[in-house]
């Protein structure tokens, strides 16, 4: 655990949101991003490596990076944020870095959130533009992290239930694969941002009608036998940590080409934050994988 990780940490413990303090926080932060959440996404005006512009989709907007025509690879990028909270700056340098890295279109859509939507919405659209994408005939990668990575993770195995064809790549940053968080948590070292009840409060809010355990909402409970080959990221300074040991054990007893990176002391999607010597390691590793070179 380098010295950055460990200021990295710190600073999260420090600012760790007031909904991650129970129910009635988590409800709080669901009624206040109610009034919010249907509100344009703005581009935040910096210097990028790729061309960044928003587009609307399939009557969603879109944030894309490089234009199709002269990527060589394609991306569809799942942001985190509890199903509730929109993308925000550390998920668009990500994957404007990643655009350039891998020479790929890398597509990150604004998608409805929670509580004013539910799942539902959100997998007509990743359907539709998946179903794009294959017209194109370009090497795909679906990847997100945290909520984002749990929803990735999640349509690949929906993908496999509706005879589509899988992309090249799945890859999932911390993925959220149990949204009702039935799982044991006890043996978590340290969190710094932690918050049982509210994630499961969230995920209520995400699954709509949905049972809380439902393949869709929560892919640890889905068939996995026709996963493409699965990179996965999680750090032991996670709550979701016990989760994904489940997960890897379940995707490697069916023999889906899957590998498990873990990141000793590190915190929740600990490869995006940029200043963190383990994120660099990491971000190589994600590059290396979509390019085929690892």
């Amino acid at each position: 655990m380098s010295k950055m990780s460990k200021i990295v940490e710190f600073a999260l413990e420090k600012k760790h949101p007031k909904y991650f303090d129970g129910v009635s926080e988590a409800r709080k932060h669901l009624e206040k991003r109610s009034l919010e959440e249907d509100e344009p996404y703005k581009i935040p005006k910096r210097i990028y490596h790729t061309k960044v512009e928003s587009k609307d989709l399939f009557g969603c907007q879109m944030v894309l990076f490089n234009d199709v025509e002269d990527s060589e690879r394609l991306v569809i990028y799942l942001h985190g944020g509890i199903y509730v909270n929109e993308i925000v700056l550390p998920h668009i340098t990500f994957c404007d870095k990643l655009a350039k890295n891998a020479n790929a279109c890398v597509y990150a859509p604004i998608y409805p959130l929670a509580p004013n939507h539910t799942y539902e919405e959100t997998y007509g659209i990743v359907e539709k533009l998946y179903k794009q994408l294959l017209t194109i005939d370009k090497p795909i990668t679906i990847m997100g992290d945290s909520a984002g990575g749990g929803l990735a993770v999640a349509f690949c195995e929906y993908l496999a239930v509706n005879d589509l064809p899988q992309p090249e790549n799945l890859i999932g940053i911390s993925p959220w694969i149990d949204i009702s968080m039935s799982g044991d948590y006890d043996e978590v070292e340290f969190d710094p941002i932690g918050g049982i009840d509210s994630l499961r409060e969230m995920g209520k809010a995400w699954a709509g009608d949905l049972d809380l355990k439902d393949y869709r909402v929560s892919p640890l409970f889905g068939d996995v036998t026709k996963l493409p080959k699965t990179t996965l990221f999680v750090g032991t300074h996670e709550v979701l940590y016990s989760d994904m040991q489940k997960f890897y054990k379940k995707l490697t007893d069916s023999d889906v080409d899957v590998e498990l990176n873990i990141g000793e002391g590190m915190n929740h999607v600990y490869p995006i934050y940029p200043l963190v010597p383990e994120s660099k390691e990491a971000f190589k590793h994600i590059v290396d994988v979509i390019l085929n070179q690892d």
